[in-house]
């Protein structure tokens, strides 16, 4: 049985978890290459002893109303949960916590186990004016989670006791599902109904329903099963006006689309306790294949026509050239056989003239029936080879499925040897798909040379969700630490991305949410009258900004408050150790 556990305070995963470079032993002589590193640097994060936490706020009449309904192992205050909860694991809360500073940890952690521990706790939170910052499994990278209230007391909503699948209708293929489940523990128990949610973020191990739906979250395999707006059916979200609650059917024209109030609402006007999600039946066959495209361009165009065709596997994920030799250099060890057959593939592709530094890895998985997945592959492999692709096999494949979920704790191993990396998604329409691209990684490359620090970049790009009218673009970057200088190069390189995107007619993030990190591009992304929309909802429903507050809302002078958030991580910290 699946058991939910806090990942580490400083970097991803579980705590008895780490990056086992071993096993992945081209990875580190490739980045070293990639980014001009001629010697190694040690940054190890600071023991937690050292971290430095601000003094708790406790509001006594607030504390003795929680305890009326709630068990004490409920209501938590100590050192590791308020550090735990401090942040998400975006790059700027990676880095603060790495160097002590936990400036962004809340005042007490609750763990409510159903709905009315939620709606009591935002009600006495509501008469005290404290604020409340709903807690799936701490995965946000975009800054959703961090306190923004210094002399309110913050509580942190840990949802993860709120797990069940509550109810399932196979044959509607629906399935009543409280928020706080994570995706392993959600598939286990669906699996017993023989169902699939069909939802496999990067994130998969360390989130939680809630935070999807929350976030407007992506998984993998969207092509076939779509983004988690596509598979909320209804939800129960407890406001601050009361309990919001949509009908479980599958469409409807009842006036302005109450679901989607609450999806992607980052926990600014309530707590989604529980969904009715569409689910599916298990496929009974996975298979992934890799092929292998001469140019970006030419794979963008073979999953454009599967897109004109109606021929879309389960997923397309196409890496450009640089991300192509990352994925390369993160393969576990080789046998001799391997090698052996690595090597004549490499000579078969000389032969078709494939430039090797150009040419682009695409994963493609195909589910259903065995009947279901030979005709999709041969389908599929027949558009790709028209578009100058070979096919790879499954081998590539396997390794993939073996290692999907280990990419993020790349970026603690670069932070342990003085290495900033990130990653910035977007969406846009085909036309504009190509000219973005170069556009935005052409920019990226400028502002890591040219921000004043000199070190080589390293740029790459994913494509991984596809529409009828466009895709996403998921780039990735790294950079060596200039010491001292290590968050303006971030910040400098984080600005230029996400105004490349918004200068080019695409979308401040595809799937990562709002948060802190793009908030000063909203406004140009939805309009000024977009943003007093949320305003006046936000109003509405939360009066007295006991939800989340900070987020969705642009101040006057967005980049400035954007720029000072986590600058206190390069000065002592002034903040009175507890």
């Amino acid at each position: 049985m699946y058991t939910a556990k806090h990942m580490k305070w400083w970097g991803w995963g579980g705590e008895e978890v780490r990056f086992n470079s071993s096993a992945h032993p081209g990875l580190w002589p490739y980045a070293k290459a990639v980014l001009g590193v001629e010697e190694d640097v040690d940054t190890p994060p600071v023991p937690i002893e050292a971290v430095q936490l601000r003094e708790a706020i406790r509001l006594d009449g607030f504390l003795s109303e929680l305890r009326l309904w709630m068990r004490a192992d409920q209501i938590c205050g100590s050192r590791h949960e308020r550090l735990v909860h401090a942040y998400g694991k975006g790059f700027r809360d990676l880095f603060r916590m790495r160097r002590g500073i936990a400036e962004g940890a809340p005042d007490l952690v609750v763990y409510p186990e159903n709905e009315h521990h939620v709606l009591m706790t935002i009600r006495v939170a509501t008469h005290h004016d404290v604020a409340v910052i709903p807690f799936g499994g701490g995965s946000n990278i975009a800054g959703c989670l961090e306190r923004t209230e210094t002399r309110r007391m913050v509580v942190s909503l840990d949802m993860r006791r709120m797990r069940r699948v509550l109810a399932v209708d196979t044959e509607s293929c629906t399935a009543r599902i409280e928020a706080g489940v994570f995706g392993p523990d959600l598939e286990e128990q669906l699996q017993g109904y023989g169902l699939t949610l069909g939802h496999f973020p990067d994130s998969f191990l360390h989130s939680t329903l809630g935070g999807w739906i929350a976030t407007r979250s992506a998984g993998m395999q969207s092509d076939k099963y779509g983004k988690i707006e596509d598979m909320v059916i209804a939800l129960r979200m407890v406001t601050p006006a009361g309990v919001l609650a949509t009908r479980i059917v599958p469409k409807s024209s009842n006036g302005i689309d109450v679901n989607h109030l609450c999806i992607g609402s980052e926990g600014t006007l309530g707590v989604i306790t529980e969904a009715t999600m569409r689910v599916h039946i298990q496929p009974e066959l996975r298979r992934t294949h890799g092929y292998l495209f001469r140019d970006f361009e030419a794979g963008i165009e073979a999953m454009h026509e599967c897109v004109r065709k109606e021929c879309v596997p389960s997923m397309m994920r196409l890496n450009d050239p640089d991300k192509t030799a990352l994925s390369l250099a993160f393969k576990p060890p080789s046998s001799r056989l391997t090698q052996a057959v690595s090597g004549v593939m490499k000579g078969f592709l000389r032969l078709k003239r494939f430039d090797l530094t150009r040419a682009c890895l695409m994963l493609t998985t195909f589910e259903g029936s065995k009947a279901d997945v030979s005709r999709k592959h041969s389908q599929v492999s027949a558009i790709y080879r028209r578009f100058g692709a070979v096919d790879l096999g499954p081998g590539s494949g396997k390794s993939f499925e073996a290692t999907k979920y280990d990419f993020p704790h790349i970026r603690d191993f670069l932070l342990d040897r003085g290495i900033s990396s990130d990653v910035s998604e977007t969406s846009t329409v085909w036309s504009n798909l190509v000219p973005l691209y170069r556009a935005t990684t052409t920019a990226l490359r400028a502002a890591i040379l040219d921000g004043e620090s000199g070190v080589k970049p390293w740029v790459g790009c994913h494509i991984s969700h596809t529409y009828h009218s466009g895709a996403s673009l998921y780039l990735t970057f790294a950079c060596r630490q200039q010491r001292g200088r290590e968050m303006q190069q971030y910040l400098h390189a984080k600005r230029a991305v996400q105004q490349s995107f918004i200068d080019h007619g695409a979308t401040v993030s595809h799937h990562h949410a709002v948060g802190t990190e793009h908030l000063p591009w909203l406004t140009d992304d939805i309009s000024p009258v977009g943003v007093m929309a949320l305003a006046a909802i936000k109003g509405g429903l939360d009066p007295g900004n006991v939800m989340n507050p900070g987020r969705l809302r642009p101040s006057t002078a967005p980049f400035e408050e954007w720029s000072r958030t986590g600058s206190d991580a390069m000065r002592p910290c002034l903040l009175r150790v507890r």
